[in-house]
């Protein structure tokens, strides 16, 4: 039998029937967050506070780059030593989940990704090339965040005050891994560095409409 519950087991809340696909959520009414395992809903922490900014994201509102758009469904904020950024979990028209990352104007987006080699966080200095499913990468960024807070739905579970080790590697023709670490498992995503000038609102035209 599949999930059925959709009510926050800290306050009776509401919580979105698209919990289902996936993995986490952060109730909007009592500020926890909900983890959803073998088909049971459990309270896993607060969700933090996230200052209002300025942005080309905002969730439940569909953006379009270039021919693909992207509905953002979660958003987390992490902190690093030279201030923070957010990275936002969206669904893609396909229905395909991505990562979008968003710091001081930069922004990349990135799909879920299999290493396929075991890596040590020793190996990864900056500098370091390192060889993923036959591409050659170099570490061009190597340090660790700390999760401040929580919106929306996930498909992994995040905590509030978990510090993560990160990495960015760069390879051929504008290609970008990210690697994350925590609790002994890396955690990786693939994808491009994207023109912020280039993204709009999706607006629902005749042409667009059913698609």
């Amino acid at each position: 039998m599949g999930f059925d519950g959709t009510n926050c087991p800290n306050c009776g809340a509401d919580l979105p029937d698209t919990l289902t696909r996936a993995k986490m959520v952060a109730c909007a009414y009592c500020e926890s967050t909900v983890i959803l395992e073998d088909d049971v809903l459990r309270s896993a922490g607060e969700k933090g506070v996230m200052a209002e900014e300025p942005s080309l994201f905002v969730l439940g509102r569909e953006i379009q780059y270039r021919r693909e758009r992207f509905l953002p469904v979660g958003q987390a904020r992490f902190s690093y030593g030279a201030g923070w950024w957010d990275e936002f979990w969206a669904v893609n028209g396909a229905g395909e989940g991505v990562w979008v990352s968003v710091d001081e104007g930069e922004i990349a987006v990135e799909r879920p990704y299999e290493i396929g080699v075991t890596l040590s966080p020793d190996r990864l200095k900056k500098g370091a090339r390192i060889s993923l499913n036959g591409e050659t990468f170099t570490v061009t960024e190597a340090d660790s965040a700390t999760c401040m807070a929580l919106r929306g739905e996930f498909p992994e579970a995040l905590h509030v005050g978990q510090t993560y080790e990160y990495w960015h590697l760069s390879g051929p023709n504008g290609r970008l891994v990210t690697l994350e670490y925590s609790d002994g498992e890396f955690a990786a995503s693939e994808g491009t560095w994207v023109d912020p000038y280039l993204i709009r609102p999706y607006l629902i035209r005749p042409e667009n409409a059913g698609a």
